[in-house]
């Protein structure tokens, strides 16, 4: 395993794809909400969170944006 991560090899489980309600929370971000706020939107317009269980939180929030960042290039961290 060790030789396979040393030639780039992807160990492990693919990642999920990037879920639909990141580009409502990037939208709401956009418009200057805070984590909380987003989180509070996305409840109120009942968007499913990525695993679809509980609801919205912070933490959920800031996964979802730093997913979608990354895979879309933004440029946020």
């Amino acid at each position: 395993m060790a030789a396979a991560r040393q030639r780039g090899v992807r160990l492990g489980r693919p990642p999920a794809p990037l879920p639909a309600s990141a580009q409502r929370a990037a939208e709401l971000r956009d418009q200057g909400l805070s984590l909380a706020q987003i989180a509070a939107a996305l409840e109120a317009e009942r968007v499913p969170t990525p695993t679809g269980k509980g609801p919205w939180g912070k933490s959920n929030v800031q996964y979802v944006l730093a997913r979608w960042d990354r895979e879309r290039g933004g440029g946020r961290q």
